[in-house]
């Protein structure tokens, strides 16, 4: 989702973001039910008022209020943002209303000053509902919505994770069905040389016919002499949505952030010496986007930043036929590509994004090569956070409601039934039906994850500057040089110390 930096939140579809505003009771009188996009409801007969960021599962949303009002009585009213709708702006304009909501959405690190500073995040600690203190002080430290890593302002709404999507029954029409868990469980630890060797290989198969051995993690595997079944379909090895710039500036540069910081508040605290580590892997970033761009379905040109042509709805759809092999997205894109195609849905499972990393570029605590290849971002893209400001009655309203949604059986279903989210606290026990859901718990639970770190860097510097800048200068562009991924590197860094020393 493109959600923060802009996560996240947005990178939903219009069909996905179809979305209400209700007072959540069951009085039509005092419904006022509209679609995602719209302006809240001006109706004040509601007990607590939600604002919800994640647009995508805004009518999920709405019936889990629903529920809420039906076991306990207390009405709600709620207001989803829709798809593309500038979620700080619509915030703050309810902020500033004479009704503010009493639950609100912080997407993380960067948006929190401006509620910290303006008194509206409560510090959790000083909640007054024991049982919404007892779920507060279990969140684990690394999941705080906080600039000092100890006062923490919100509960987490889910964890998410990105890398490379693939069909299993890909593997098996390019590799054979005795190859396949192999080959992925190989494909997960094997080097970015290894990686790109692939690449190589699969797009000589694709465009010409030609069959080869490849080695990933030190064993050899042999495709299939002629494209089979799914194989035959393919058109490139990764289905790249170029005109949507979240995806190769907000999250495959965030990749790259993991060799320097271990978490977003390290990245926000940066000065410029620390800054200057970046130079080295954001010259790996360039030089592995470079590889998934240059092997994608449609090549690099004006056509490839279209969004007409080739936008998110497009890569899902590329990648739902069966046309790529790789495809770079969330858990959050699964309801979208099931809408496509189901039964490529329940066969999916995450890959690393590879980068060129070795560990002379590596300045994070306890990172390895090893390590940074074998791992996806895993993070709490979006908080719930109360507002301080409401009334004393409102507030204890609000932690009664965040302990229901957390702790009781019909809002836990809710969140992994219904909203398809991880729950923040799952964990080694816990089986997900969703299986990238399920594959990033897995990665969660051998602790083989990255940061977001992205969510440290000045708000829009990773999409709106370094992901504009890359679409409109080398996108469109047919070749890249050594000399390209240097300009790339110097570009990301200056524009973080420019924005960050202005702000």
């Amino acid at each position: 989702m493109k959600r923060m930096g802009k996560i996240l939140s947005l990178f939903l579809t219009a069909a996905m973001a179809a979305s209400c505003l209700a007072g959540c009771n069951n009085s039509d009188e005092n419904a006022d039910t509209s679609s995602a996009g719209s302006k809240p409801s001006s109706s004040t007969d509601y007990d607590i008022y939600i604002y919800n960021s994640k647009g995508e599962n805004a009518e999920q949303f709405k019936a889990m209020c629903e529920a809420y009002t039906e076991e306990t009585g207390v009405k709600i009213k709620q207001f989803s943002i829709g798809s593309g709708q500038d979620h700080m702006e619509t915030l703050r304009a309810e902020m500033a209303s004479k009704n503010p909501p009493t639950i609100f959405s912080i997407q993380g690190i960067k948006e929190l000053p401006e509620w910290q500073e303006s008194g509206r995040a409560l510090d959790l600690s000083q909640a007054a509902d024991p049982d919404f203190k007892k779920l507060a002080e279990a969140i684990p430290e690394n999941l705080y919505l906080s600039t000092d890593g100890t006062t923490n302002y919100g509960v987490p709404y889910n964890l998410e994770g990105y890398g490379y999507l693939v069909d299993k029954q890909m593997i098996t029409d390019i590799f054979g069905e005795e190859n396949t868990e192999a080959f992925l469980k190989d494909a997960r630890t094997s080097t970015y040389e290894e990686f790109a060797a692939l690449v190589a290989a699969l797009t000589s198969y694709i465009k010409e016919e030609k069959p080869s051995e490849v080695t990933l993690s030190g064993n050899t595997y042999t495709m299939n002499p002629t494209r089979l079944n799914l194989a035959a379909k393919l058109e490139g090895v990764f289905s790249v949505a170029g005109s949507e710039k979240w995806t190769y500036g907000d999250h495959t540069i965030n990749v790259s952030l993991g060799a320097v910081f271990t978490s977003a508040a390290e990245a926000s605290n940066a000065d410029d010496a620390k800054l200057d580590t970046l130079i080295n892997p954001f010259q790996k970033y360039a030089q592995a986007l470079d590889l998934v761009t240059s092997n994608a379905v449609g090549e690099r040109g004006p056509s490839f930043i279209n969004s007409t042509t080739n936008g998110y709805d497009q890569s899902i759809q590329n990648f739902a036929d069966s046309k790529a092999v790789f495809l770079q997205q969330g858990n959050w894109a699964y309801g979208n590509i099931e809408k496509v195609n189901p039964d490529l849905a329940k066969r999916l499972t995450f890959l690393p994004v590879k980068m060129p990393i070795d560990q002379t570029d590596i300045t994070a605590e306890g990172m390895t090569v090893e390590k940074f290849n074998s791992s996806i971002p895993v993070y709490v893209p979006n908080f719930y956070a109360i507002n301080a400001k409401a009334t004393e009655e409102q507030q204890l309203a609000a932690q009664k409601f965040l302990v229901w949604l957390n702790t009781s059986e019909t809002g836990k279903k809710y969140i992994t039934e219904e909203f398809n989210f991880i729950p923040y606290d799952a964990g080694e026990n816990d089986q997900l039906d969703n299986p990238l859901s399920q594959s990033i718990l897995e990665y969660k639970n051998q602790g083989d994850i990255l940061p977001a770190a992205y969510h440290g860097a000045p708000a829009s510097w990773s999409s709106d500057v370094v992901g504009l800048y890359l679409m409109e200068n080398y996108l469109t562009k047919e070749e890249w040089t050594q000399a390209d991924y240097g300009s790339i590197a110097q570009y990301a860094v200056e524009q973080w110390k420019e924005m960050k020393n202005a702000a």
